[in-house]
C-alpha cells in the first residue's frame, strides 16, 4: 500500500526529530565533555540514505549538513558534502550492499574516514598545523564517531520501522 502525503509528512517529522535529538546529544550533551567531539551528523546522513534510499538520503543529508553548519561551526560546504554522503549511502545500499545495519556500518566508516582525511588534508595543505597535531585531534574524533554509529542507526531505524519505509525495493 503506497504511503499517503500525510504518512510521508509524519515520517519526515519523525526523522527530523531524530536528527534534532542526535544534534542535541552531539553538541549540547557531548560537546561540553572533555572528549573529542564525535561527528554524528555525517552518520545520521548515511543512516537516512541506508534506510530510505538515495533521494531521501540526499535531502536528509542536507538537513544534517545545515545543522552541522549552524551548530558545529562548519562552513556551508558541509551541507553539500552530507547530502552527497546520504545519496551515496542510498545508492550503495541499493545496488552493492544490503540495506541493513552492516550496510550502514560500512558506509558510515567509509564516510567518516573520508571526512577525517578531507579535514586533515585541507589543514595540511593550508599549513594550519603539523600532521602530528592534526592526527591528535582527528584520531580521537574518529574513534568517538565510530562508537556512535549504531545508536544513530537505531534512532533512524526506529523511524523507518514505526512510520513505514518511503523507498520500496
Amino acid at each position: 500500500m503506497p504511503m499517503t502525503r500525510r504518512d510521508k509528512i509524519i515520517k519526515w517529522i519523525a526523522y527530523l526529530l531524530a536528527l534534532w535529538g542526535a544534534a542535541v546529544v552531539n553538541y549540547y550533551v557531548l560537546g561540553p565533555l572533555p572528549i573529542a567531539l564525535p561527528l554524528l551528523m555525517p552518520v545520521a546522513a548515511v543512516a537516512g540514505g541506508t534506510l530510505e534510499g538515495a533521494p531521501f538520503g540526499a535531502a536528509y543529508g542536507m538537513a544534517a549538513g545545515a545543522i552541522m553548519s549552524g551548530l558545529g561551526g562548519q562552513g556551508p560546504w558541509c551541507i553539500a558534502v552530507l547530502a552527497l554522503f546520504g545519496w551515496l549511502a542510498g545508492l550503495t545500499t541499493q545496488y552493492i550492499l544490503r540495506r541493513d545495519v552492516w550496510g550502514h556500518l560500512i558506509c558510515s566508516v567509509i564516510g567518516l574516514l573520508c571526512w577525517e582525511c578531507g579535514e586533515v588534508g585541507l589543514r595540511l595543505l593550508s599549513r594550519t598545523a603539523p600532521p602530528e597535531v592534526l592526527l591528535r585531534v582527528a584520531v580521537p574524533e574518529l574513534g568517538w564517531s565510530l562508537a556512535f554509529i549504531l545508536p544513530v542507526y537505531w534512532l533512524g531505524r526506529f523511524c523507518c520501522i514505526h512510520y513505514g519505509r518511503i523507498y520500496h525495493e
